[in-house]
């Protein structure tokens, strides 16, 4: 609000000096005093048209007016020809404008889409016939905008290859490059063939066609090397099939504990008590285990503590064979009208110690979240312990994070006559250690990051100390000490092989670009997946594309949307970031898509963009296929009889193709592809069902991740489910991964929502989703929520979403005071409500119990009926004999 008082306290001013000038001017000549106001005025004006003019003379030569004039041309010019100055008003202060680079701008920019126009028209057969389809009106300005620098980003199914092999060959039309000027660089190798395939293919009829280059950006590395060194580089074996460079890690880790007792004692004591991280201090952690009453964090001895930081000092109490109890009550009766009897955190028998575990600061403080009652707990708890006489041992979060905490507990222990024993083989009873394959799988992705970033020892500690507040900086830093080590073997293995790996790839030729020793040809340079861009492949593109002067020009395409490799060492901020990274730069969109319906379109499209992070885009769809239902999942509370049910649609669209009710696919066939989020999600009998089906269905399976750029007319998305290894995965990513790179996403779930997106978007027709009743998935439940999505239930009852924390959903349960409804995700939501007692409202819902139902017992929900055995179409389970009037079921034990 002051800013529009300001601008109108600011023009009253300018207009009341305008009148004043007006008055002034309006009055007659002073005879004594040279020439009038008006006539110096006009004389002024005459003289300032006269620079503009003589202005623009000088830089009017240097600008092509025949073509697209690129963006950065209003800098360059003001740059080599400095603007004469311009009278300076009150409003360009105010809005720090510069009145001449405006009107430069809107010049050309008027001229560009005159242009456009122009080659529309003039070009129209070329457009509508380049490729298969002709293109859309956004694919004709992504070919036709030569500013130095594009990003486009382009929605799932846009047509982004097309686009790339189109504007390569309106380079090539319109002579702005010549074959052997144009380079096209694709991520992997599938999609590097299919780009010379397709350009080959396409655009076979003019010159220079055949001259194009095509490779993947590790495969124009080692020609870049081997050009500017006369020898080509050896490629390290074990990183060129997937899987052996995880092996490889683990072997130099064995090496390293044969050779360093101390590295030995590092590895397997991060492994054991610091393989999971204990979160940030002043953020709730959702437990992940209930057992007996209590939610909380199960440990390697199998209890449940409450907090992530105590699970750390348990699991290290367990490797070391000390004997322990968590909250054992105390010694002394303490249950009073203010107090309940107390049970402190650990209690060391063998020594009478009482060990109590504070979530305090350094200053002392505790989570706000925790109330302020915490730390009045926390001096009662002193004060108790100082009177009954009873030896208390403290640690606090602060000491956690520093690394303090325990030494001071082991030589605590040791003082006190405990005998301290290190054994990281020891048998956990409850929750395992993390395994040497998955932590040699994070050192891999931390070193592909490390060395894409070419961050040096110093670049690591300084990201370290960056990462560590209010994080678990001892942890972090041994993980840096660790990974730096192992980095290290890596590094020795390669030169003692003459090897390179694919970061050194990269690196090696964006060097060689940068300093001249390779002689770079191209001056057309077009990149696909750009949202699969590690900063190592940024570099070399900007090698490539060196500074505007050089009048190359650079054309991008990705969609961060899709941005699903970060295991890979991909870094999805290029996308956001593009316009910083190459300054002066344009981005376009393909909003327009060939592949899903419009109604896919529009759900998977809100549900990426719940992250905020995602660049902003409205999708429009060309496919007006049209079917009764284009999302939809089916739930089974047995999830063994998903196959059977999948079968029988196979079926049902085979029958329905051949008698002619459902229209057919390329060849006159349907295409389905099933899709798992792991590999162990390809169903054992996929090669029975491709036979049996083979007349007229081809039918495939893929991960999420490999099907990428693959589209089918109906996805069947398997085993999307709650859980560890479910959908999304809550394998979640390190935290130490967020040290080498440059900006983290925050967002719950980024990359996991990311994948669910690809995984919707690869329908032409439908996506059907198969999932668990008692445990779907988080992303299914939004989407139900959002009304995007029905969940069909095939054997049981439907499901309501809980909603408190719409990720589970509602279960019945019974307790020590009779049943009622909670969360399926217990205890991670503490959702809970009674049972409706309302006769008239028992059964209306759908309920389905939880745990051991005998067949012939009383239903608990309307107490009417009788739970007995139906035989549903994908096998039997339990039911009220009151259906439908009671909704209830449960499964046959």
């Amino acid at each position: 609000m002051i800013e529009w008082i300001l601008l109108g306290l600011l023009g009253a001013g300018a207009l009341s000096g305008a009148k004043k000038k007006d008055t002034l001017a309006s009055r007659p000549a002073r005879t004594s005093g040279g020439s009038s106001y008006s006539t110096n005025r006009q004389a002024s004006e005459t003289e300032r048209k006269q620079k503009i003019e003589a202005w623009r003379a000088q830089w009017e030569p240097t600008v092509d007016r025949s073509g697209w004039i690129p963006t950065g041309t209003v800098d360059r010019i003001l740059a080599t020809f400095p603007a004469p100055e311009q009278p300076s008003t009150w409003l360009n202060r105010f809005n720090r404008t510069n009145p001449i680079l405006d009107e430069l701008s809107a010049e050309f920019e008027a001229h560009n889409q005159t242009f456009l126009a122009r080659q529309k028209e003039r070009l129209k057969s070329f457009f509508d016939t380049i490729e298969k389809n002709p293109l859309t009106d956004e694919q004709v300005k992504a070919c036709v905008c030569m500013d130095g620098r594009v990003q486009i980003v382009a929605a799932a199914g846009s047509g982004k290859t097309s686009t790339m092999v189109a504007k390569a060959g309106y380079a090539l039309h319109e002579g702005l490059a010549q074959g052997s000027e144009i380079l096209l660089l694709a991520f992997n190798a599938d999609a590097a063939n299919e780009l010379a395939e397709r350009t080959q293919d396409r655009l076979s009829e003019l010159a220079g066609a055949a001259e194009l280059t095509s490779k993947t950006f590790h495969g124009f590395g080692l020609h870049v090397i081997a050009k500017a060194t006369g020898k080509k580089p050896s490629l390290a074996p074990w990183v060129e099939n997937a899987g052996e460079d995880i092996k490889m890690i683990v072997s130099i880790i064995d090496e390293l504990c044969q050779q360093d007792q101390s590295f030995k004692n590092d590895w397997h004591m991060f492994r054991t008590v610091h393989g999971r991280d204990v979160g940030l201090w002043n953020v709730p952690a959702e437990p992940d285990a209930y057992a007996n009453g209590r939610r909380g964090f199960r440990t390697a001895n199998g209890e449940i503590v409450k907090s992530k930081e105590e699970r750390l000092i348990a699991d290290w109490l367990f490797y070391h064979h000390v004997p322990y109890e968590y909250e054992r009550p105390y010694e002394h009766d303490t249950a009073s009208e203010t107090h309940r009897q107390y049970h402190p955190d650990f209690f060391y028998p063998d020594v009478a110690l009482y060990h109590e575990h504070f979530a305090l600061n350094a200053a002392g403080e505790a989570p706000e979240h925790f109330g302020t009652s915490y730390t009045e707990g926390v001096r009662w708890k002193r004060q108790l312990h100082e009177t009954m006489g009873t030896k208390l041992f403290e640690t606090t979060s602060d000491q956690i994070s520093s690394g303090a905490a325990l030494p001071l507990l082991e030589a605590e222990l040791a003082n006190s006559g405990v005998t301290i024993k290190f054994d990281p083989e020891r048998e956990a009873t409850g929750s395992q250690p993390i395994t040497p394959q998955q932590l040699a799988g994070t050192i891999r992705v931390f070193q592909q990051h490390v060395k894409s970033n070419g961050l040096s020892h110093a670049d690591l500690q300084q990201a370290l100390k960056a990462q560590s507040k209010n994080a678990h900086a001892d942890r972090l830093a041994r993980f840096v000490s660790i990974y730096e080590r192992v980095a290290a073997g890596w590094e020795s293995k390669l030169k003692d092989g003459g090897y390179i790996d694919f970061e050194d790839m990269l690196i090696l030729a964006a060097d060689h670009v940068e300093s001249g020793r390779y002689s770079n040809p191209f001056t057309f340079i077009l990149s696909d997946e750009f949202q699969d861009s590690s900063r190592a492949r940024i570099r070399l593109l900007k090698a490539l594309a060196g500074p505007h002067e050089a009048s190359r020009h650079l054309c991008v395409v990705g969609d961060d949307w899709q941005g699903i490799n970060r295991f890979a060492g991909a870094d999805i901020s290029v996308m956001p970031e593009f316009e910083k990274i190459f300054p002066a730069a344009t981005r376009l969109t393909l909003n327009r898509t060939f592949r899903s319906p419009q109604a896919i379109c529009d759900v998977s499209s809100q549900f990426i963009q719940a992250n905020p992070a995602q660049i902003r885009k409205e999708v429009a769809s060309n496919n007006h296929y049209e079917t009764r239902q284009y999302l939809f999942a089916y739930g089974f509370e047995d999830q063994s009889r998903g196959n059977e049910h999948l079968i029988d649609q196979l079926a049902q669209m085979q029958h329905f193709l051949k008698a002619g009710k459902l229209e057919p696919g390329k060849n006159g066939r349907l295409s389905v592809l099933l899709l798992g989020r792991y590999r162990n999600d390809r169903p054992a009998n996929l090669q029975q069902w491709k036979e049996r089906f083979a007349d007229s269905i081809d039918l495939d399976f893929k991960t999420v991740h490999s099907s990428k750029g693959l589209e089918a007319d109906y996805v069947m998305l398997l085993n999307v489910v709650e859980g560890n290894r479910g959908f999304p995965s809550q394998i979640e990513d390190d935290p130490v991964l967020q040290i080498p790179m440059p900006a983290p996403d925050p967002f719950p779930m980024a990359e996991e929502r990311r994948l669910f997106y690809v995984a919707l978007t690869r329908a032409k027709r439908q996506v059907r989703i198969y999932t668990s009743l008692a445990q779907p998935s988080r992303f299914l439940i939004e989407l139900v929520k959002n009304g995007g999505l029905v969940i069909e239930p095939v054997d049981a009852a439907p499901l309501e979403p809980c909603p408190e924390c719409s990720v589970g959903v509602v279960t019945r349960r019974t307790g020590r005071h009779g049943d009622f409804e909670s969360c399926s995700t217990w205890p991670r939501c503490e959702f809970k409500r009674n049972i409706v007692s309302d006769e008239r409202k028992k059964g209306e819902q759908p309920v389905r119990l939880s745990g051991d139902v005998a067949q012939g017992s009383s239903c608990p929900t309307c107490e009417r009926g009788h739970m007995v055995k139906i035989d549903g179409k994908y096998g039997e389970f339990l039911g009220c004999s009151e259906f439908p009037t009671c909704k209830t079921t449960a499964r046959i034990g």
